[in-house]
């Protein structure tokens, strides 16, 4: 008997729909976007027949905040935010993002220690009813599939 298994499609599209109908409306919603690039680096994958999201590494700190540190978080990270932000590039942009870099190390940002809920939507009671309905669809397709091969091969 053949084992049933969804195909990484259904996986990928499923983690897709995801993306497009949670994770970005929720992302915009908090007023976060500035660059579009945490947007569009969100990638489905599919990794031993599990659906899994990637993105950009600074999604921790959306999700969390940055704390005061003695350590600056990264100037050339910032250039793009700000560019994006101000509409301005260059030596200006490099020197405002410093100066954001220094704030953020002195005063932490400004969601932190209690965090945001970007990542929360993920824990959802509508992400899991939309994931169980998208891979009932595949293990329905994919059961009938089985059906008729067996029918195929039985009664023919």
């Amino acid at each position: 008997m053949d084992q049933i298994r969804l195909s990484d499609e259904v996986i990928l599209n499923t983690m897709q729909g995801v993306i497009d109908k949670f994770l970005k409306p929720k992302f915009i919603s908090l007023g976060m976007n500035a660059t579009g690039q945490w947007l569009n680096s969100l990638e489905p994958r599919v990794v031993n027949g599990q659906g899994q999201i990637w993105g950009m590494d600074y999604t921790y700190w959306l999700a969390h905040g940055r704390a005061p540190s003695e350590k600056m978080p990264p100037i050339s990270a910032l250039i793009p935010w700000v560019t994006a932000k101000f509409g301005i590039g260059g030596n200006e942009a490099k020197s405002i993002a410093f100066a954001v870099a220094k704030k953020i190390q002195k005063e932490g940002t400004e969601y932190y220690p209690a965090g945001t809920d970007l990542l929360e939507i993920l824990h959802s009671k509508e992400v899991a009813d939309f994931i169980y309905s998208q891979l009932r669809e595949g293990f329905t397709t994919e059961i009938s599939s089985i059906l008729k091969k067996q029918i195929h091969d039985n009664f023919t």
